[in-house]
């Protein structure tokens, strides 16, 4: 839904959804590596200012049911040391949302949800591994 979403964001973003993902990225910049949970909650009102940004209130309602799942797996991955820097991914779909290029926000936001599948899965696969 999310790629769908940032294609749809690109084309029906406005100045004020552009604010709030621009703050939201400068928030996850701020707290990347000192608070895994400000990071966590930061990165969650990324992809809410980006529903948002659809112009479409059921999609932006979908924060609803979103938001738990990915505020604990970023809360697991902005805390494990050895997962990628999640700014330059959030970064490229902001990029192409406020250049208004449809194409290149879904590809980015499949590109994100790529590194963040790739980012939990490492770090599962780690405390799976560690012994009890």
């Amino acid at each position: 839904m999310e790629p769908a979403a940032a294609h749809r964001a690109a084309l029906h973003r406005t100045d004020d959804d552009l604010a709030a993902m621009r703050s939201a990225l400068d928030a996850m910049a701020e707290t990347h590596a000192n608070s895994p949970a400000d990071a966590a909650e930061a990165d969650t009102a990324f992809h809410r200012a980006l529903l948002n940004a659809t112009g479409n209130e059921m999609l932006a309602r979908m924060d609803l049911l979103l938001e738990p799942g990915l505020r604990e797996r970023d809360r697991v991955v902005h805390s494990h040391s050895q997962a990628s820097d999640p700014l330059p991914s959030h970064q490229a779909v902001f990029d192409a949302v406020c250049d208004q290029d449809a194409p290149r926000a879904e590809l980015a936001m499949l590109d994100l949800l790529a590194q963040a599948t790739h980012d939990f899965d490492q770090v599962a696969g780690e405390q799976h591994a560690a012994p009890n």
